[in-house]
């Protein structure tokens, strides 16, 4: 495999979108391809995942949480974050 050949993509989307059509093979985050696995538009051909040291930060002024709608958000996107670990953690 010539890794210089072939079409590239600037966005995630777009790599994920060709790969659901048959153009090529993706190596994807977890959190980007789950759906897609899960509706068996995508399939992992290995039984391997990789661990990223990629982290994601929730930052937000200091007192900030007072705000009903701040907290509401950051509740909602741990419950969201949690509910996708869970299910990559159990397939892999």
């Amino acid at each position: 495999i010539d890794p210089k050949r072939g079409v590239r993509f600037d966005s995630a989307t777009f790599a994920v979108e060709a790969a659901v059509h048959g153009e090529g093979v993706l190596l994807g985050r977890s959190a980007l391809v789950s759906a897609d696995l899960a509706a068996g538009r995508l399939v992992r051909p290995f039984d391997l995942a990789l661990k990223s040291a990629s982290r994601y930060y929730v930052v937000y002024r200091d007192g900030a949480l007072r705000q009903k709608k701040i907290k509401a958000f950051r509740d909602w996107l741990f419950a969201e974050v949690a509910a996708d670990w869970v299910g990559a953690t159990k397939d892999g």
